[in-house]
C-alpha cells in the first residue's frame, strides 16, 4: 500500500458530504509509502521541525481511521507547514533514512494539491 492525496469538494449528496476530484491527467498523487506515515511524516524529525498536520498521519485513531484531512480554511496553513521538511530536507533525510529528492517530490505533490484544492474551494486528504 501508499499514501494518496486526493482532492475534495463540499457535495451533500457525496458519503460524508465530500467528493473526490478526479485528477488532471499527468498528476501524480503520492505521498510515499505507508511505512512514510510512521518512519517519516510521524518521526520524531518531522515533529521537531514544528509539523502538526503531517504527524497527524502517524495518528492512527477509529474517528480518523489514518486519513489526514485538510480542510479548505486549513489549506494556508497546511501549505506552509510543508515548507518546514523543505526547508530541512537534508536533515530529514539523515533523520529517516529517506532520499532528500524522494521526500522533495512528496511534498511537492502535496503543494500541487493544495493549488487544485484552491481553485475548486475545497480541501484534500491523504489517506
Amino acid at each position: 500500500m501508499s499514501l494518496d492525496i486526493s482532492v475534495w469538494i463540499l457535495n451533500g449528496d457525496a458519503y460524508a458530504g465530500r467528493e473526490i476530484v478526479v485528477d488532471p491527467p499527468g498528476t501524480s498523487s503520492g505521498a510515499g509509502a505507508e511505512s512514510f506515515r510512521y518512519k517519516l511524516w510521524g518521526s520524531a524529525a518531522t515533529r521537531r521541525l514544528g509539523a502538526t498536520f503531517l504527524p497527524q498521519l502517524a495518528d492512527v485513531t477509529a474517528e480518523n481511521r489514518g486519513n489526514l484531512q485538510v480542510p479548505p480554511a486549513q489549506l494556508d496553513v497546511f501549505e506552509q507547514e510543508c515548507e518546514l521538511p523543505v526547508e530541512n530536507v537534508e536533515q530529514l533525510s539523515a533523520a529517516t533514512g529517506y532520499d532528500a529528492e524522494r521526500i522533495l517530490h512528496y511534498l511537492s505533490n502535496m503543494r500541487d494539491a493544495v493549488a487544485r484544492a484552491r481553485t475548486l474551494h475545497g480541501g484534500i486528504i491523504i489517506w
